[in-house]
């Protein structure tokens, strides 16, 4: 087991919400600030009156009065899958949770003498080891609150037992929409879905595709969902889809799908897979010579991506929630200490790991104590924060949402910029 100990003091923080350029809102802030949250008036009243109460005790025992929670070390289990095939976005979860749980403990967000803790098992994307994971969790009675999962596969196995156990759960990246049906779990990111309903509408305004082809991994719930989204677009928009093809998590081979993909003969390929067989089914694509536009997940938006498929990924376009060039001050702040720690820029994974650390220590803060009913009602008097994705307001089943997202494409440099959602502004691929 990893444990990050970081006993070290912090200071308050305060965003101010103003609107991006692409729709994304961020908040202007100072580099020594944290995201805004913002709770119901009814929960901060009790929250005080707890809180002057144990002031008020300890000032008679110790004669220095202290606000808030107590001074001690507060921990939660995070499940994180840095090895295996999806360790491409577990290795920067994990170091995003790190960099943000040293911030947490270093700003004294949480007050004097308190410091938050992540205890770190890998999973690999097991299920039974998630589930073996998870459990001891539970039975640790000093875990508060769990984070789990990158895979919706690994989320559904280990849902029965958390929701039995009746504790905060907060899944950090998995995308299938059941997760969040049970009222003690949540979402501390934006779900998938809407981002490929909104590139894949900006795909059929942009080439006005007469046909399309999509091809998922059937084998993984929330792609299915993302899939779902998509033929949604497409049937709406009138576009004949000439199939859907089916791969699976486990798949090292796509050569296969792929030439049975281009045999189809579509004018626009639609892509709703794991990131270890996108970026295969793209490389397959360019290498059997198909030049028609191919639209992607948040899945290959890695560095690692480009490492194994470069320029066969040129023009590929795909929706983010978070891109660490947009000029927005919390984004730079971010990305600046993310590179100094890491020595390279973050990403997507990377966002997700720092945002729930910072989730996490404002459910702790909310509830005012070290207990899981404290920390469950904290989260749950979340409604709003200010994030590195944009503004996120929570509704009531724990759902994560933005108003709009960012759509990037790789470049020549390998790099991912902005696509402008034209057709002249997509760049062109290795066989145009």
């Amino acid at each position: 087991m990893i444990r990050i100990r970081l006993l070290v003091l912090v200071f308050a923080l305060a965003l101010v919400a103003a609107a991006c350029g692409d729709g994304d809102s961020e908040e202007t802030i100072a580099t020594t600030q944290a995201p805004a949250t913002t709770a119901t008036t009814a929960a901060q009243t009790t929250t005080t009156a707890a809180q002057t109460t144990t002031t008020a005790a300890q000032t008679t025992t110790t004669e220095a009065p202290v606000v808030g929670l107590a001074p001690g070390n507060y921990q939660f289990g995070f499940t994180a899958v840095t090895s295996g095939p999806v360790a491409f976005a577990g290795v920067p979860h994990v170091q995003g949770l790190q960099l943000a749980e040293r911030e947490i403990n270093e700003s004294g967000f949480l007050g004097d003498g308190v410091t938050i803790e992540f205890l770190v098992e890998d999973a690999g994307g097991d299920q039974a080891a998630a589930i073996a994971i998870n459990d001891a969790y539970i039975a640790n009675d000093d875990v508060l609150a769990l984070v789990c999962c990158a895979l919706s596969s690994v989320a559904g196995a280990i849902q029965p037992n958390i929701v039995e156990a009746g504790l905060a759960w907060v899944d950090h990246a998995a995308i299938a929409p059941t997760i969040t049906d049970p009222d003690n779990a949540f979402r501390s990111f934006p779900l998938s879905q809407p981002s490929t309903a909104a590139i894949a509408e900006a795909a059929v305004a942009a080439f006005a595709p007469e046909n399309a082809a999509v091809v998922v991994t059937a084998d993984n719930d929330g792609l299915v969902s993302d899939r779902d989204a998509t033929l949604g677009v497409l049937d709406s928009s009138g576009i004949e889809v000439l199939g859907v093809i089916d791969t699976f998590a486990d798949d090292t081979d796509m050569s296969g799908a792929a030439t049975e993909v281009i045999s189809l003969g579509p004018d626009v390929i639609f892509l709703a897979q794991l990131g270890n067989t996108e970026v295969l089914m793209v490389q397959e694509l360019r290498d059997r010579g198909y030049a028609g536009p191919i639209i992607g997940n948040l899945a290959i938006a890695t560095a690692e991506t480009w490492e194994q498929a470069g320029d066969t990924l040129l023009g590929t376009a795909l929706p983010i929630a978070f891109f660490a060039g947009k000029d927005v001050p919390l984004v730079q702040d971010f990305a600046t200490k993310y590179e100094a720690e890491y020595d390279t820029m973050p990403d997507i994974f990377a966002a997700q790991g720092w945002q729930v650390a910072w989730f996490m220590a404002e459910a702790l803060k909310n509830g005012g104590e070290g207990t899981r009913e404290a920390v469950l009602e904290g989260v749950r008097q979340i409604q709003t924060m200010e994030t590195v994705f944009g503004t996120l307001t929570w509704d009531a089943r724990g759902e994560a949402t933005i108003d709009a997202w960012t759509f990037v494409q790789w470049s020549p440099d390998g790099e991912l910029v902005i696509w402008d959602g034209s057709a002249d502004g997509l760049l062109p691929n290795i066989n145009q």
